[in-house]
């Protein structure tokens, strides 16, 4: 056996599905486990055998309240480790609480998040990057090949805000500036893929390629394949290994037709490659442990996301008979044998996320980091 000791671990970003498979992966090895957010996180409520699930203040809006009670919640449950899942994880770097925390250093962590900083990052690990600068000035837009790139925010997620090959009315709207930059990276063709690998101290301990089977428009997957493709663990391998970086590295990055891996970003949390896992591996990888990759072939769904957004689609596009093969070569991500309310749960979530959405006028995507992301700007 790996000889690791069980300890205590709190999992932060309760509000997402790869948070439970962490919190379950971690009970499988012995640990104690809790979870916290900053949201209801009924989905993880949910889950039985139940865990214990705090409710923590909003970091991005009352990050000196979110310090001090995660101050509080690592002494009264004698947390050995924090596992931060989300965006969250800029604002408990930013913390330091007094116990080891599965993530970068502040510093690191912007240049892996900035769309801009994180192709010099990958650079000088030797990774081919395409042309990508950062744009702060709206004149600058004028003298951009607007057929041959793409447009996104520094600072961004779900490929939501992403501009490719933007039309000239539309980058007319675009308004950057040195506190709201923008980013311009050369369009590449080919196969988008996904990666998420867990690092520690620089060494790649766990990886898992995935291509988005079923996705909302160009925003985060709701069902995913693993596949096999060394050069793209190659990379992540480079650029863990350059940065020494301990966390969760997740990479976009394209398969070209000449079978180049080229990321186009990194996020610097965890990804929907997790549940592609099984078992105490992904605790054990957090843990240090090198563990194997996911089998290829191997599908995973969220089936709330699939029911509400994939039938639609499937129906709108001709594509049924293709959900409904994915669904059953697949497995749920959000339930297990015995556990299924966590899936009424996650329906909840996101009934309240689209709720709040409206009255704040976000898209129920950009709800649920709302209280949470990071672009940027000081924490304090």
């Amino acid at each position: 056996m790996t000889g690791i000791v069980p300890g205590t671990v709190i999992v932060t970003g309760a509000r997402a599905p790869v948070a439970l498979d962490i919190a379950r992966s971690f009970r499988a090895l012995g640990w104690a486990v809790h979870l916290a957010d900053s949201v209801p996180a009924t989905a993880a409520r949910w889950s039985r055998p139940a865990f214990a699930v705090h409710r923590l203040p909003p970091p991005r809006t009352a990050f000196a309240a979110f310090r001090a009670a995660l101050a509080r919640l690592v002494e009264t449950s004698g947390a050995t480790l924090i596992v931060p899942t989300c965006e969250e994880v800029f604002y408990i770097a930013a913390a330091a609480p007094a116990v080891r925390v599965f993530a970068p250093p502040p510093d690191l962590l912007r240049r892996l998040h900035s769309k801009a900083l994180f192709a010099d990052v990958a650079r000088a690990a030797g990774v081919t990057m395409p042309d990508t600068h950062a744009i702060d000035d709206p004149a600058a837009l004028a003298a951009l090949p607007l057929d041959r790139i793409v447009l996104k925010p520094e600072f961004s997620r779900f490929a939501g805000a992403a501009l490719i090959r933007p039309s000239p009315r539309t980058v007319a709207r675009l308004r950057p500036s040195p506190t709201h930059r923008w980013v311009a990276q050369a369009f590449v063709a080919g196969e988008e893929l996904c990666l998420w690998t867990a690092a520690h101290a620089g060494r790649v301990t766990a990886h898992a390629l995935y291509r988005p089977a079923w996705r909302h428009g160009r925003s985060a997957a709701y069902a995913f394949d693993a596949v096999d493709w060394p050069p793209a663990i190659d990379m992540a391998r480079r650029i863990a290994g350059a940065t020494g970086a301990t966390g969760h590295l997740s990479f976009d990055l394209i398969r070209t037709p000449d079978g180049a891996s080229v990321p186009i970003e990194c996020n610097p949390r965890a990804v929907s490659g997790v549940h592609l896992f099984d078992g105490t591996a992904l605790a054990l990888a957090i843990l240090g442990e090198t563990v194997p990759p996911p089998a290829p072939g191997t599908r995973r769904h969220l089936a709330p996301a699939m029911a509400l957004l994939g039938a639609p689609a499937a129906l709108a596009g001709g594509r049924w008979r293709a959900l409904r093969d994915q669904w059953h070569a697949g497995r749920d991500a959000i339930t297990r044998p015995g556990d299924r309310w966590p899936a009424a749960g996650a329906l909840v979530d996101a009934a309240r996320f689209a709720a709040l959405g409206l009255t704040r006028r976000r898209s129920p995507t950009r709800q649920t980091t709302a209280d949470i992301e990071w672009n940027g700007g000081p924490i304090a």
